[in-house]
């Protein structure tokens, strides 16, 4: 049974009145905008953020006696806890934002209440919440939900309205009892670690305690993955990297630990070199669920923005000056970021450029990074999808290679990488054949398939297959040599898969399947108004593009090249 509200508000001691004032450190109050630094675009984030006001609270349950009532739905008609922390913040940050028309609007306060105290209702009893759609009684999911709603109650709480009493009265109830779920809840990924401690030091802040403090210091005493590329374990350039940088921000300012900056800086300086024309950022290296997806550099705006002003880097305004003209609406989420801390006070720097022109390497990312201006191209390793090339809007998402070479064996991952004068050389050889029966004294009959590992038993008619792709770039152009030789005949298809919204020429159709093309000779080429990308010579021995053992065909316009091993093909792609 779950404690109400003003009950828990009663045996805790906690109320408004009881922190009129938000601890002493380096948090100023940046609400009292001095019309410089941020203020431009703080007042288009809120423009932006209004057009989301009226949807939320549309969503709202009115479920009187209900667990749910005031909490807010998602697309499903599921109410849950995440919808309505963004309720919260939306709200919140309109009636917070002098550029808001919402703002100090008296018809936004009912709704942020009845939302927050919904949050303290549906709380578990050890502080955690559930993400309803596959972890319960979460410690790490509590924690977002507490590194989300702390700057939109600091940007509320120093307004000092009456009429805001009891929505705070809620927030202040939820963040006290999320403490002690995290405090000593568990994680599931490297990332939840440093999302933790982030609101362990935000609970601190709100409620010091040497327990919050101490189990920072438990988390941080396992060493913090950073590769010397600069990159976290996760490699999750899409979604976990940014928040980490983020994350490592929060316990360097709230608890005075300025050397947790370096992490997030030298992840920054890192990710410059992923960032691709119209910010996107590449995400095939990825271990999560952002390999699969299209990702843009919004993620690390405020971490961009903070190390612009503090450092006065002019590279680092560059993203930001990209990020703020280029997707806007991506960034609403740091609103009260901005707000909250007075650093943003200050204007950026002069902005410079983003790097535009080199070839970088990050060996612990298996990744080849190369930019020429507006042509854009990624090598990698241990990989599938070994490349990808775009110029300015047109992108060839994806090149893969196979052989049907026992089902997946064939799929080209390279094993080994090498660098020769500029030449990057991919490869890989796999070995694979018949089985012989186990042999086994007096020949009982006992052995059934799968007892036996199948190691112990003997190999024979076994047959190699020995794959290079090595690929050369001058000036943006791109000779692939590829060489497959060992058993031969072996049926060979190339997959380049192009992204949606273009128009491809001198390719046939493939009759057995849709979206999918043959370049059966001389070149083709892919047009996205003004941006072309051409590739040739085509070569089409025969006409079975999705071959057994093959990865399942992407999304978008895939073009084949077939043929039979000994397979040995240049292809052009400028």
């Amino acid at each position: 049974m779950k404690i109400q509200r003003r009950k828990f508000i009663q045996q805790t001691g906690l109320a408004v009145a009881a922190i009129t004032t938000l601890p002493s450190m380096a948090i100023g109050n940046s609400l009292e905008h001095n019309g410089k630094g941020a203020d431009a675009i703080i007042k288009k984030l809120s423009i932006l953020n209004d057009d989301n006001v009226a949807d939320y609270l549309s969503r709202q349950a009115s479920k009187p006696g209900d667990r749910w009532d005031g909490g807010v739905m998602d697309t499903y008609k599921i109410p849950n806890v995440h919808t309505t922390k963004e309720l919260i913040v939306i709200a919140g940050s309109a009636y917070a934002s002098r550029f808001s028309k919402h703002y100090l609007s008296p018809d936004l306060v009912i709704p942020i209440e009845r939302a927050a105290a919904c949050l303290v209702q549906v709380q578990h009893n050890d502080g955690t919440i559930d993400l309803h759609s596959t972890n319960f009684h979460s410690p790490p999911d509590t924690a977002f939900i507490v590194n989300d709603l702390s700057p939109v109650f600091i940007c509320l709480k120093k307004l000092n309205r009456p009429d805001l009493r009891d929505a705070l009265n809620s927030m202040e109830a939820f963040l006290a009892n999320a403490g002690k779920a995290l405090a000593v809840g568990g994680i599931h990924t490297a990332n939840h670690r440093w999302v933790t401690c982030s609101a362990l030091a935000w609970v601190n802040y709100f409620f010091p305690s040497q327990k919050y403090v101490d189990r920072i210091d438990e988390w941080l005493s396992e060493g913090i993955d950073l590769d010397p590329d600069g990159q976290y374990i996760e490699k999750s350039v899409g979604d976990y990297s940014p928040i980490c940088d983020t994350m490592f921000i929060t316990i360097g300012r709230l608890l005075n630990r300025p050397a947790l900056f370096e992490y997030a800086r030298k992840n920054l300086e890192m990710s410059l070199y992923y960032i691709q024309p119209e910010g996107e950022v590449v995400t095939t290296a990825s271990g999560r669920q952002d390999k699969y997806y299209t990702a843009y550099v919004n993620g690390y705006y405020y971490a961009y923005r903070f190390f612009a002003i503090k450092d006065r880097n002019p590279e680092f305004s560059a993203v930001c000056k990209l990020t703020e003209s280029k997707m806007p609406e991506k960034i609403t989420w740091s609103l009260p970021y901005l707000m909250e801390d007075s650093i943003f006070n200050t204007e950026l720097p002069d902005a410079s450029k983003i790097p535009e022109n080199y070839f970088k390497r990050f060996s612990h990312s298996g990744l080849f990074r190369i930019r020429r201006g507006s042509t854009d191209i990624t090598v990698i390793e241990n990989n599938p999808t070994f490349l990808s090339y775009r110029k300015g809007n047109a992108v060839l998402q994806s090149m893969r290679l196979a052989a049907a070479f026992f089902g997946t064996r064939g799929q080209f991952i390279s094993e080994n990488c090498v660098v020769d004068k500029g030449k990057v050389i991919l490869s890989k050889s796999k070995t694979h054949g018949y089985m012989q029966p186990i042999k086994k004294e007096g020949g009982s009959g006992d052995v059934l398939w799968g007892s036996q590992s199948l190691a112990d038993r003997e190999k024979s008619e076994n047959q190699t297959m020995n794959f290079q792709v090595i690929v050369i770039e001058s000036n943006g152009k791109i000779s692939l040599e590829i060489d497959i030789t060992g058993t031969e005949y072996v049926p060979v298809s190339l997959e380049m898969s192009f992204r949606p919204g273009g128009k491809l020429e001198g390719v046939v159709p493939d009759s057995n399947m849709e979206d999918s093309y043959f370049l059966e000779s001389g070149i083709g080429q892919y047009r996205v108004g003004d941006d072309v990308i051409k590739f040739g010579t085509g070569t089409n021995s025969h006409k079975w593009a999705q071959m057994r053992g093959m990865l399942p065909k992407q999304n978008g316009y895939s073009v084949y090249l077939t043929g039979y091993t000994p397979f040995k093909k240049t292809l052009m792609i400028y």
